[in-house]
């Protein structure tokens, strides 16, 4: 391991252009070389580049992108390697078998009656959703944890010199930068997204939702909530939905009238937003189901309350539905499907 660490530092070191750098940027790459050593001391390393001037600063990162790019890219070749080894084969084939078993038994349990079917909800059908997620898209933990040491150490040094990259970037306060570290951790995600048989439909719709509700200004929590669902109907081998912004400011409007007339309930009192179908019109769309949610401000723990009642459950997994929208106000959530 010693040698991995050592022949890393000293191929980054040595071409890392400091001889004409001041005392302190020296200083601060002595430290950074101790934090790779030794895994301490990085918040001392981004405190002391305030010392340097944005012309230091500027040059620093220039030097440092003549070698670390490469480092990166060597890391995550090392990475796709591995994680082919995981999809291949014997393994391959297991995962194929309990990826099977555990969505025949989400479906076994959407198919009940809903008086059978809610206690099934919790037994079955969440940890059926959990076992698919850490089959089919892993976390980074889950996916090391079966990893040698050479490549574990490797992503190691590699995160910090890119979280040491994005404190440059950050303290010299330069535009247009893409965070180096959420790159990473991006590209691993994408290897095993790409590895793990998700339909690349389903993948792009997921991503193309991220550039709809950009342009459309949907706040972040209706985004990630929307995302979520997507996230489970696709790991169930279902579409995905593509996000409405219409749907979504229907939604967000019954929310906030639910908040702020003291009623909760799909049918409104208020003149011509009775019904979701309405609600739907009435902002240019056309809406197939309603789900509606009081008690947080957390779009996950509506999506949750959703999965966990019967009728609703239903709703969110209806293989008809190609069309999403989910609207917030407060602790009232209003999902809705076209």
């Amino acid at each position: 391991m010693k040698t991995l660490i050592a022949h890393l530092l000293l191929f980054f070191f040595s071409t890392l252009l400091v001889d004409a750098a001041p005392l302190s940027t020296n200083e601060i790459l002595a430290q950074l070389q101790t934090t790779l050593e030794t895994g301490n001391g990085f918040d001392a390393v981004v405190e002391n580049l305030d010392k340097l001037e944005e012309e230091e600063l500027v040059l620093l990162l220039k030097e440092f992108d003549r070698t670390f790019p490469r480092l990166r890219e060597t890391y995550l070749k090392g990475y796709q390697l591995f994680a082919e080894g995981q999809y291949t084969g014997a393994a391959k084939n297991e995962q194929k078998k309990l990826i099977r078993e555990h969505r025949e038994n989400f479906m076994r349990v959407y198919a009940m009656g809903e008086g059978p079917m809610k206690p099934e909800l919790k037994k079955i059908s969440m940890p059926a959703i959990d076992s698919l997620r850490k089959l089919i898209l892993p976390s980074n933990e889950e996916v090391f944890s079966t990893a040698d040491e050479k490549l574990k150490e490797q992503r190691k040094i590699v995160l910090i010199l890119a979280r040491f990259r994005d404190a440059i970037v950050k303290t010299a306060i330069l535009p247009d930068e893409d965070p180096a570290e959420a790159s990473i951790l991006a590209a691993e995600k994408a290897v095993i997204s790409g590895l793990a048989g998700l339909p690349r439909e389903g993948l792009k719709i997921i991503a193309e939702n991220d550039k709809i509700a950009e342009k459309a200004k949907v706040p972040i929590n209706e985004r990630e909530g929307v995302r979520e669902v997507n996230e489970w109907r696709l790991l169930l081998g279902l579409n995905a939905l593509v996000i409405d912004p219409k749907l979504c400011a229907a939604g967000r409007e019954h929310s906030e009238d639910m908040n702020k007339h003291q009623f909760f309930a799909h049918e409104s009192p208020l003149p011509g937003k009775t019904t979701p179908w309405q609600r739907a019109g009435n902002h240019g769309t056309k809406a197939s189901g309603e789900n509606i949610y009081m008690g947080s401000e957390s779009p996950s723990s509506a999506n949750k309350g959703w999965f966990y009642s019967p009728g609703h459950h239903k709703n969110m997994f209806r293989k008809s539905h190609t069309r999403i929208g989910l609207g917030q106000y407060s602790r009232h959530w209003t999902q809705m499907f076209g």
